[in-house]
């Protein structure tokens, strides 16, 4: 999710579901994905230091299956790079995988192994300690020491025809594609080597002095937890921060919502936020329970966090909302909804129980603070056949655009385009993403429009500006206002729309800015501001809904 949701992608969509209840809270602990897939990196920095908070260096590990850390070895530094197992060029306490015009030194991935393994860390970083670049490594669940980090097999091969490793045996090891280096930023000392074989992944978590918590700063930002680094086989790494479900809260609220809002409906939003986080399971395949981008929710460590947001989380830990004795799996939320908040069978094909359309009356309360709460969008006509063909909607030259049916309450469920070779009809979701548009409530007028009406539910208007009625004595006479017509069933009213020429603009006016599905965030201030509590908010937003 977004600050002030702008999207919500199809597969969310598809899981509309509801989750196991108890199960999902038992674990406290989130994997957070932060680089991954596409960007995952070559090395990544971290550094548990800063003005307010002191660290005290940190363990190396890994966590277990209940997502417990298990602690293997440890350092004093605060600056630590963990890297891609391979050659890698240092730089400006930056390594490069690739040769830079000016680098300090290299970071190589040959070494020199000795033959024994170690019972443990203590015993083998003894041993480590007693030869020059010596270090500990944890392979396949067992303590290794390694010597030296070289840049080709002939430079290992020639510091162990110098090296007495007599008492131990030793051979040299080269690249692994599924090993990680940790090593002290901007330098070529090696502290920890971690591998595997990919089964398990490298934990890092920071050392707190006297227990206070300690923030580790990673890519700019400051989080709390720890760190998981996956090593894709043969790739880069999948950055992981391993967190506490409230201080994952309280880092989301200010980026979902400001800091500075009211703390009712910084509480409502805290509840949201917390039930989305432990339903999710689109990125479960990836090593993840849920990203810490638009996809998910905003997570951008701590650098928002306020007072006020921290209180709200705290004044409803371990709160969630629940439908039908289960936690409900989607959470849903967006910044404003023009006026109407909308089923989500309307916009993403899928009937959930607590999420139901209803009119809103806070929204317009305060209308004139919300950042663009009324918009507009102009396409010609030449734009919308190429957005049309972009998707595989061959219908020529677009002609007309007219809204071909409204939802209940008056959000827009279908679009009609009419070209020189046919008609498409989009609906739902697609109504908005196609044209990129702000929210799920508009209309669609402009130059050369005209009223036009329904033929026999097929999608198809007409224009009735020249057409007239024809009485019994066979008086004509225009059509104008409602017009029925007699049915099968009886009298029914045609539905008047607005079409536009394509001689002219496509004008689009709406209000709102979201999907319409689920909180409105801005209807969540208005209501705080009016009295109303957290649990009021959320019991007004989500149908039949618990909050425990």
């Amino acid at each position: 999710m977004k600050r002030f949701w702008k999207t919500i992608i199809l597969s969310m969509l598809l899981a509309l579901t509801l989750c196991v209840g108890a199960q999902a809270t038992e674990n406290t602990m989130l994997k957070v994905g932060l680089k991954y897939g596409t960007n995952a990196l070559f090395t990544a920095r971290l550094q548990n230091y800063n003005d307010t908070l002191s660290g005290s260096g940190y363990e190396f590990g890994y966590y277990d299956a209940d997502r417990s850390f298990v602690p293997l070895a440890a350092t004093d530094e605060q600056r630590i790079t963990v890297t891609v197992d391979s050659n890698a060029y240092v730089s400006g306490g930056v390594c490069y995988e690739t040769r830079p015009t000016n680098y300090s030194t290299i970071l190589g991935a040959y070494h020199i192994e000795l033959l024994t393994a170690f019972g443990s860390y203590e015993e083998a970083l003894a041993v480590a300690q007693s030869y020059p670049k010596g270090f500990v490594a944890y392979i396949d669940g067992a303590y290794r020491v390694r010597v030296g980090n070289h840049a080709s097999y002939d430079e290992s091969a020639r510091v162990l025809s110098e090296t007495d490793v007599l008492a131990y045996g030793a051979q040299i090891v080269t690249p692994s594609s599924t090993g990680v280096v940790v090593s002290v930023t901007d330098t070529d000392t090696v502290l920890f080597e971690f591998d595997c074989s990919g089964l398990r992944s490298l934990g890092v978590r920071p050392r707190s002095v006297s227990g206070e918590k300690t923030v580790t700063w990673f890519s700019g930002y400051r989080y709390y937890g720890g760190f998981e680094y996956q090593r894709v086989s043969g790739g880069n790494i999948n950055v992981i921060n391993v967190v506490d479900l409230e201080d994952y809260v309280k880092c989301v609220i200010p980026w979902e919502m400001s800091k500075d809002w009211p703390v009712e409906a910084l509480k409502a939003q805290a509840v949201c936020a917390r039930t989305y986080a432990v339903c999710q399971t689109k990125h479960r395949a990836q090593g993840f329970d849920i990203c810490a981008t638009t996809h998910c929710q905003v997570y951008q460590g701590t650098a928002a966090s306020g007072a006020n947001s921290d209180a709200a989380v705290d004044q409803t830990a371990g709160e969630f909302l629940y439908y039908s004795g289960r936690l409900v799996q989607e959470a849903v939320y967006y910044s404003s909804n023009g006026g109407a908040s909308e089923d989500s069978l309307n916009v993403w094909g899928n009937d959930v129980g607590y999420l139901k359309s209803k009119i809103d009356p806070y929204e317009g309360k305060i209308a004139s603070i919300i950042p663009q709460y009324n918009w507009s969008t102009t396409f010609t006509a030449s734009e919308l056949t190429t957005l049309l063909n972009n998707r595989g909607y061959g219908i020529g030259t677009v002609k007309n655009a007219y809204v071909s049916a409204y939802t209940d309450t008056g959000n827009v469920y279908s679009i009609t385009f009419t070209g020189t070779s046919g008609s498409k009809t989009i609906v739902r979701e697609a109504c908005r993403s196609l044209l990129n548009l702000r929210s799920q409530r508009f209309t669609i007028g402009g130059g050369g429009s005209e009223n036009a009406y329904s033929v026999n539910d097929t999608g198809e208007s007409v224009a009735l500006s020249a057409a007239s009625a024809v009485d019994s004595s066979g008086k004509r006479s225009a059509l104008s206002g409602n017009v029925y017509v007699i049915t099968s069933s009886g009298t029914s009213q045609l539905e008047q729309r607005t079409t536009t020429s394509g001689s002219g603009s496509f004008v689009i006016s709406g209000s709102g800015y979201g999907h319409n599905v689920g909180m409105s965030q801005w209807g969540a201030y208005s209501m705080a501001n009016l009295g109303y509590s957290y649990r009021d908010i959320l019991q007004f937003y989500y149908t039949d809904v618990s909050i425990r």
